[in-house]
């Protein structure tokens, strides 16, 4: 079982479509058991899942269906636990046909939360420790599966940090805009920072106290003592933009084809210590994903992938080229996907 989160801290790259979509894929037409746990607290991965009518159920004032909130209720209350809530979402009850574990608003506490336990954690103490590693213990109750894929909040705040800390590989859609390149600076930038932090309270909390076994602790509550072996970074997609139509046919817009060229070479210099060996630096760009924001509100309000799409959901006129186009190339980026992670049953 591998985690891969879906980060950027840009918003508007087509990150959640791309997470829900490419999960979807591998389930369906690569066979792949995949769990998808909503850690944005916008929770759009599931919104486009689970259909509004059965919202209450999940949300309403008396909810018969847990959250990835409820897994974090002990740990809000003090302790350094989560709480196994089990699978609320089953493959075989949603059009995506992936399991999930769906996202809840008041993840924003959680944020705060994990914000404390960065601070204790920095200063010794070994609680805080322990809930900054709360990955480490979901990933016990989800090894069944073949992939766990993340979805999170466009932030660079505490609760992210916290899934990176013990993600195996990180995917960053790309908008083709001036800020998505601006952007990728940042992410290294931030990333660097706090696993320098991260492993420094590791060296102070055993140098503060001879007599304490940071090993066997690590061990007994599946503590990360190994940062920089975490989020390598599997490789990114780009998010086409809608080009300009005349008479003459359809033209490209030089700004978006500028940043585009740009985007491997700057993603290669700030990101290119996160790139796992054997793969090699072209591999990173798994592909490409087509402007059809015409069907996306289609594949909204049918809660189904934006491949499967049909007449049956409203599909019409040149939306089936595009439902077309969008599983050709969210084909080409499973295939590509798959390889970077070593998956050779793909």
């Amino acid at each position: 079982m591998k985690v891969i989160t879906f980060f950027n801290n840009k918003g508007g790259v087509g990150k959640t479509t791309t997470v829900v979509n490419l999960a979807s894929y591998l389930s369906i037409y690569k066979n792949k058991k995949i769990l998808l746990i909503d850690l944005d607290p916008q929770s759009n991965s599931t919104q486009l899942i689970i259909p509004e009518e059965k919202w209450s159920e999940y949300y309403g004032e008396e909810p018969i269906h847990k959250t990835i909130y409820n897994y974090f209720e002990e740990m809000d209350e003090g302790e350094p636990r989560l709480e196994n809530c089990g699978i609320s979402v089953k493959a075989e009850d949603n059009r995506y046909r992936i399991d999930l574990i769906p996202g809840h608003p008041k993840l924003a506490i959680i944020d705060d939360l994990m914000s404390r336990s960065w601070n204790g954690t920095l200063g010794q103490e070994k609680g805080d420790l322990r809930k900054l590693n709360w990955l480490n213990q979901l990933k016990q109750w989800v090894a069944e599966y073949d992939y766990v894929f993340i979805d999170v909040g466009p932030s660079l705040g505490a609760l992210n940090r916290s899934i990176l800390l013990n993600t195996d590989y990180f995917f960053t859609p790309m908008g083709s805009d001036i800020f998505s390149l601006l952007g990728i600076e940042n992410i290294a930038t931030w990333m660097n920072r706090w696993m320098e932090l991260y492993s420094d309270a590791l060296t102070n909390l055993q140098k503060s106290n001879k007599d304490f076994n940071l090993k066997a602790f690590s061990h007994k509550y599946l503590i990360n003592t190994e940062v920089h072996k975490s989020s390598r970074f599997i490789g990114y997609s780009i998010q086409q933009y809608s080009k300009r139509k005349f008479k003459d046919g359809v033209r490209p817009v030089q700004a978006y084809e500028n940043v585009i060229k740009e985007m491997h070479g700057t993603i290669l210099r700030h990101l290119g210590d996160f790139i796992p060996r054997g793969i090699k630096e072209e591999e990173i760009k798994l592909g490409d994903i087509p402007y059809v924001y015409s069907i996306v509100p289609l594949s909204q309000t049918a809660n189904m992938p934006i491949f499967d799409l049909s007449h049956k959901n409203g599909v019409r006129g040149n939306q089936t080229s595009s439902v077309a186009e969008y599983k050709q190339f969210i084909d080409g980026i499973a295939l590509n996907f798959l390889k970077n992670i070593g998956d050779t049953n793909g």
